[in-house]
């Protein structure tokens, strides 16, 4: 049959199958599986598809019908422009995350072109004609796949990334991507700040110029009601928010001035229905400023920032 038609009968069977997005998974399936881009399938779309592409296809879209998702059947996502290596040890990172990178990264920016103006205005001084800006260092919590912390270390100039996880599956893999995007990152294995204290109060701890994190916020009795892509095939540890899905942010806010900087800001991506609740909750530890809630592309709340005092 011809590759149109071979792709139509694909997205028919995943939409049987009650696959969202059927159109756009079929051919994104027959694109990795002959590792062309949409320019080349539509100029190949008339051509007859041999007997043997048909059976490699339809392996392939029986596995999606089945619900895997399809990140997990080509091994990949793409955020922020740049290719991720997905698997069940991780969530797979989504594009409303990118309003959290796409903020801290201006924010980080803006830091440093001011940093290099003060620089500036003391020309004359050794300190303004021979230096730069300090490193900006961040710390990435419950980092995952690693896209947060690798794609700000893509984008922003002079930045220094620590990432950390309680998962090892999960760090090997961020590894894996740090490497391949070329991107030198410091992973720590850790349950949030544990990866990086001591334990001794005694001593200053480290302190960073942004914590960012995109935590697991998801309301307990919620994740068995999410598509089954999600609920069967992504680790539940990185979706478990507890019974009102505040967990995480509870121990992060609470903890994350210690280890900020002063007017060091912390950035969070959160639920749609959870802004005034961190809103408050920051509020109520008096170390930051008002925080700010910021909304995605659909209008919902989506990342809350503060800086702190």
């Amino acid at each position: 049959m011809k590759t149109r038609i071979l792709i139509k009968e694909g997205e028919y069977r995943l939409t049987k199958a009650g696959v969202p997005d059927a159109a756009i998974d079929a051919e994104e399936l027959y694109c990795f599986m002959k590792g062309c881009d949409k320019v080349i399938l539509f100029l190949n779309k008339e051509q007859e598809a041999d007997k043997e592409t048909e059976e490699e296809y339809f392996r392939l879209i029986e596995k999606r019908a089945s619900r895997i998702p399809l990140q997990h059947i080509t091994g990949k996502q793409e955020f922020m422009g740049f290719d991720f290596k997905v698997g069940p040890d991780v969530l797979i990172p989504r594009q409303e995350t990118e309003v959290l990178v796409t903020e801290a990264a201006k924010i980080l920016r803006e830091e440093r072109k001011s940093a290099a103006g003060a620089r500036h205005k003391s020309r004359g001084k050794l300190l303004g004609l021979f230096s730069s800006p300090p490193v900006q260092e961040v710390l990435d919590l419950c980092c995952g796949s690693g896209a947060i912390g690798i794609s700000l270390a893509k984008i922003c100039e002079d930045l220094s990334v620590t990432a950390t996880d309680i998962s090892e599956e999960a760090l090997a893999l961020a590894r894996e991507n740090a490497k391949a995007n070329r991107v030198e990152i410091e992973f720590l294995k850790g349950d949030l700040f544990e990866a990086i204290d001591t334990g001794e109060k005694s001593k200053r701890v480290k302190t960073y110029d942004m914590i960012i994190s995109n935590p697991p916020y998801i309301k307990s009795s919620l994740i068995a009601l999410l598509q089954n892509e999600v609920k069967d095939h992504e680790p539940v540890g990185a979706l478990d928010g507890g019974s009102d899905g505040l967990n995480f942010y509870r121990r992060i806010v609470a903890d994350s001035y210690r280890y900020l900087k002063n007017d060091g800001w912390l950035m969070l991506e959160i639920g749609y229905d959870q802004g005034e609740s961190l809103r408050d909750m920051i509020r109520e530890t008096g170390h930051f400023r008002e925080p700010e809630i910021i909304r995605d592309l659909a209008g919902r709340d989506r990342v809350v920032k503060c800086r702190k005092v």
